[in-house]
C-alpha cells in the first residue's frame, strides 16, 4: 500500500504550491489573465509572442482539475506552440488538448520530455490512473529516476562515455535548455532573426529548435553506429592496426583459407597483433590456427543490430578508418563492396585498399551471380589491386571487362601455399574383403553437388561413402541418401578424420577457384577423383590425380574410381606425386614474397620498405 505520510507531504506541496500561484497571478476560477512570467519577449518575433500571450488566457484557471495544475507547473507553452503551431491561432486550450491526448501526444510539453522514449522506457505508464503519463512522470517518475530525455540511444551509448544514463540525461537537458535560452533570448536567437530577415525561409527552422539534434544523440541510427564502432574498438583493445582484413564471416571448415594465409604472411613482416579481421555478414570467431596468436578478431556484426546496408556500411567505413590502417583488405565482404559506393574514394584517399576475389556462383535457373560479376567493374578504379586465388579467375576478368594492360597489371594470382607439415596418410590396410571407403566433405548446396555424390554412390552399391559437411541457407532440398552414403558432420580440420581408413577422395563441385579442400587432400596422399572446373585444374593432372572433365556425368567419376580401387598401390604413388608437385609449386616462400612486395611494399632484397625500419 502508498505510505500515507508520503501522500499527505505531497498534497501539501501541491496545495501549497497552488496557493502561492493563486495569490500571486489571479484568483480561482477566473482566466489566467495576468503575464506568466516565462512568456518573455523573444527573437522568433512578436506575433508568435502575442499568439503565446493569446493561448495562455485561454487555459483553465487553477484550482480545478489538480492534474491540469501539476502539469501547469512544468508546461513550457512557447516550446509546445513552436511544434503545434495551429494552436497560436485556434480557440482552444493548449494544455488541455496534451493532456487529452493522453499517451498519444506527439508535441512534447518541455524540451527535455519525450512521451514515445518515456513509454518506451516505462510502457507500463501508457495505463496509469493519470490522464497523461506526462502527469504520472511530474507526480512520481521523475523523483524515481524514470528517464523522459528525448535523447535516442541512451542504453547504447551509457558504456560508450562511461556514464550513466541517468547522468547522461542530465547532462544533455541541462545543454538543451541552454541552447533553448540562448535561441530565444540571447545573441544565437538574435543572429537567427536577422539572418531570417535576409532570407524569410530560414524562420521555419524555428519549429525545428523545440527538438535540438546533439551529437551523437541526433537518432537511434547514429547511436548504434556510435555504440558498434565503440563496441569493435573495445574488442580490438583500442588500439590502431596497421592492417585490417575485413572478412565476411568466419566460415566453414578448419583450414587457412585466403585471409588465414594473407595473416600468417603478414605476420613474418608485421607484429599479428597490428592485424585486425573484421566480420560483416556472420558472427563468430574463426576455428584455432587460422590466424596466427595474436591476430585480433573483432566482431562487428554482432554490434550493428538491424541497421539498413547504407548505414552499416558506414558504421563499417568510420571503424576501419578509426583503426588509422596502412592497408585493408576485402575478403568476401558485401557490406564493405556496397560501403564503397558512398565512401570508396574518401576511403581510398587514405588506405590503400586491395579486393581478394574469388569464383562467381550459378543458380538453380542457370544464371551467374557473384561479387566478381557485381562488384569488379564497381570497384576496380577506386583500389590499389585485386588478388584473385586462380589464373582462371584472371583471365575471365581480362576477357568479360576486356581490361586494358594498366589494369591487368593491378590483378595479382596469389597462389595458396600448401602445408608441408601435413603429414601423408598411411595406406588402407583393410582387410581385402572389406568394403572399400571413399570421403567426400564440403557444404551440402548446390555448388558442392549432393545430389550427384549421392548418385555415384547409388551406381557403386559396394563401397562405403563418408560424407562430412552440413545444410547452409538457400540450399536445395537434401534428397534422401542412399544405403551406402553415410552422413556426418562438419569437421574443424582434416586431420580430425581417419585419413588411413580413406581409399579415395571424391570431389563433385559443378564450379570452384582452387578450393583449400584439394590442397589439404593432395597433402595426405589420398587418391584425388575431382570435377575439373574453374581453377580445379590448376591443382589436378592426369599424371598425379583423376580430374573429371565431364564433370556432369556420375559415370565418369564411377570409372576413375573403380581405377583407382582397382589398382590400390599405384594409385597411392599417383596421389604422391601430386603432393610433390605441389610442395614445388605452392610455397609459403612464394606467398610471403608476393604479400611483402605487392601489399606492404616492401623491397624484395631487404625486406624492408623504402625510408622505413624493417618490421620485426
Amino acid at each position: 500500500m502508498p505510505d500515507p505520510k508520503r501522500l499527505a507531504r505531497g498534497v501539501v506541496r501541491r496545495a501549497r504550491r497552488l496557493r502561492v500561484r493563486m495569490a500571486a497571478t489571479y484568483r480561482s476560477g477566473e482566466p489566467r489573465s495576468i503575464p506568466d512570467p516565462r512568456d518573455q519577449p523573444t527573437h522568433i518575433g512578436p506575433i508568435f509572442d502575442a499568439g503565446v500571450a493569446a493561448a495562455r488566457q485561454r487555459m483553465q484557471a487553477a484550482g480545478i482539475d489538480l492534474e491540469y495544475d501539476v502539469a501547469y507547473e512544468s508546461f513550457d507553452l512557447a516550446h509546445f506552440l513552436l511544434q503545434a503551431r495551429n494552436l497560436l491561432t485556434e480557440d482552444r486550450d493548449p494544455l488541455e488538448q496534451f493532456l487529452g491526448n493522453g499517451a498519444q501526444a506527439k508535441a512534447s510539453p518541455e524540451i527535455n520530455f519525450d512521451m514515445r522514449t518515456y513509454l518506451a522506457r516505462h510502457p507500463e505508464r501508457s495505463a496509469g490512473l493519470a490522464r497523461s503519463p506526462y502527469v504520472a512522470w511530474l507526480r512520481e517518475g521523475k523523483q524515481a529516476g524514470e528517464i523522459a530525455d528525448p535523447a535516442p540511444g541512451l542504453e547504447l551509448m551509457a558504456p560508450v562515455l562511461g556514464l550513466s544514463e541517468a547522468k547522461i540525461a542530465d547532462l544533455l537537458g541541462s545543454l538543451r535548455l541552454d541552447v533553448q535560452h540562448r535561441l530565444r533570448t540571447g545573441r544565437l536567437g538574435e543572429m537567427v532573426a536577422k539572418a531570417a530577415d535576409v532570407e524569410p525561409l530560414i524562420a521555419e527552422s524555428w519549429s525545428q529548435t523545440a527538438a535540438p539534434k546533439i551529437p551523437p544523440f541526433y537518432n537511434d541510427t547514429t547511436s548504434v553506429q556510435v555504440a558498434a564502432i565503440h563496441g569493435a574498438q573495445r574488442a580490438a583493445g583500442f588500439t590502431r592496426a596497421r592492417v585490417v582484413l575485413v572478412v565476411s564471416d568466419p566460415r566453414w571448415g578448419g583450414g587457412r583459407r585466403a585471409e588465414g594465409h594473407l595473416a600468417h604472411a603478414l605476420a613474418r613482416h608485421l607484429d599479428p597483433s597490428e592485424v585486425v579481421v573484421v566480420y560483416t555478414e556472420r558472427e563468430g570467431r574463426a576455428p584455432h590456427g587460422r590466424f596466427p596468436e595474436g591476430v585480433r578478431e573483432v566482431d562487428l556484426v554482432l554490434n550493428l543490430q538491424e541497421l539498413a546496408p547504407e548505414d552499416a556500411g558506414r558504421a563499417l567505413v568510420e571503424l576501419i578508418r578509426s583503426f588509422n590502417p596502412d592497408l585493408v583488405i576485402n575478403v568476401n565482404s558485401v557490406l564493405l563492396y556496397l560501403a564503397m559506393n558512398s565512401y570508396g574514394k574518401a576511403l581510398a584517399a587514405t588506405q590503400r585498399i586491395f579486393l581478394v576475389m574469388f569464383g562467381n556462383e550459378r543458380l538453380a535457373l542457370g544464371n551467374w551471380v557473384g561479387l566478381p560479376l557485381r562488384y569488379f567493374y564497381r570497384c576496380v578504379d577506386l583500389v590499389e589491386g585485386v588478388i584473385t586465388d586462380s589464373d582462371h579467375l584472371r583471365e575471365w576478368l581480362v576477357d568479360r571487362y576486356q581490361l586494358p594492360q594498366e589494369t591487368q597489371d593491378r590483378i595479382h594470382v596469389f597462389r595458396a601455399p600448401v602445408d608441408p607439415g601435413l603429414e601423408p596418410a598411411a595406406a588402407n590396410a583393410r582387410n581385402p574383403s572389406a568394403r572399400p571407403q571413399v570421403y567426400w566433405a564440403g557444404r551440402f548446396d548446390r555448388q558442392k553437388r549432393v545430389d550427384l555424390a549421392f548418385e555415384i554412390a547409388r551406381r557403386m552399391p559396394d563401397v562405403d561413402f563418408r560424407m562430412w559437411g552440413e545444410e547452409v541457407l538457400n540450399a536445395p532440398l537434401l534428397e534422401e541418401p542412399p544405403a551406402n552414403a553415410h552422413l556426418h558432420g562438419p569437421y574443424q580440420h582434416i586431420s580430425e578424420l581417419d585419413l588411413a581408413g580413406a581409399d579415395a577422395w571424391l570431389y563433385t563441385s559443378a564450379w570452384d577457384g582452387v578450393p583449400s579442400q584439394l590442397l589439404e587432400v593432395a597433402m595426405t596422399g589420398i587418391p584425388l577423383v575431382a570435377s575439373e572446373v574453374g581453377g580445379t585444374g590448376e591443382v589436378l593432372s592426369r599424371e598425379d590425380a583423376w580430374p573429371v572433365t565431364e564433370f556432369e556425368d556420375p559415370d565418369a567419376y564411377v570409372t576413375a574410381l573403380r581405377e583407382v580401387l582397382s589398382d590400390p598401390s599405384g594409385a597411392r604413388r599417383r596421389a604422391a606425386a601430386l603432393r610433390e608437385r605441389m610442395l614445388r609449386e605452392r610455397t609459403e616462400e612464394a606467398y610471403d614474397m608476393q604479400v611483402a612486395t605487392i601489399l606492404l611494399g616492401l623491397d624484395e632484397k631487404v625486406g624492408v620498405a623504402p625510408g622505413r625500419e624493417a618490421a620485426s
